[in-house]
């Protein structure tokens, strides 16, 4: 009798690897939170400065779209987050600490120039280790972001 095991390998990091770069003549700030779920994660909550100058407790859920809501401040306890800030013509490239296998990552992204103005909002649910995450800051103030699950 034959038989076969078959091996697999993880190739890269275990976390996931994040790229932003910056084509615009401003700075941005990106924020990565990691969860467990993506229901989780929509009940995040964040303190913001509403467009209306209003302070105030919004969640995740409330963030997807960007509303003109500045000075957007993680308000939970206990969630691995970290900080990526990218100058004008500047690509940063690092691994999400705090992730683990199956773990949802949030990103939430900042124009610091423009009072820290709240301009992009992503939910990456990828289980597998060896994903690659880039974002782009475009120069007409678009921003391209994109995944690979690997």
């Amino acid at each position: 009798m034959i038989g076969y095991i078959q091996y697999a390998t993880v190739f890269g990091p275990v976390q996931p690897t994040l790229t932003v770069e910056n084509n615009d003549t401003t700075a941005y700030q990106l924020s990565a939170y990691t969860v467990e779920s993506s229901e989780q994660a929509m009940y995040l909550n964040f303190e913001v400065t509403t467009r209306d100058g209003e302070r105030r407790l919004k969640t995740l859920s409330q963030l997807v779209w960007p509303d003109g809501d500045r000075n957007v401040t993680f308000a939970d306890e206990g969630v691995p987050t970290q900080q990526i800030t990218v100058a004008p013509g500047e690509t940063v490239t690092t691994t999400i600490d705090g992730w683990v296998r199956g773990d949802v990552t949030v990103y939430l992204g900042e124009r610091i120039a423009d009072n820290e103005t709240h301009v992009y909002t992503e939910t990456r649910t990828c289980p597998r280790t060896g994903q690659e995450h880039s974002v782009t800051f475009k120069e007409d103030g678009g921003i391209s972001a994109s995944a690979l699950c690997a």
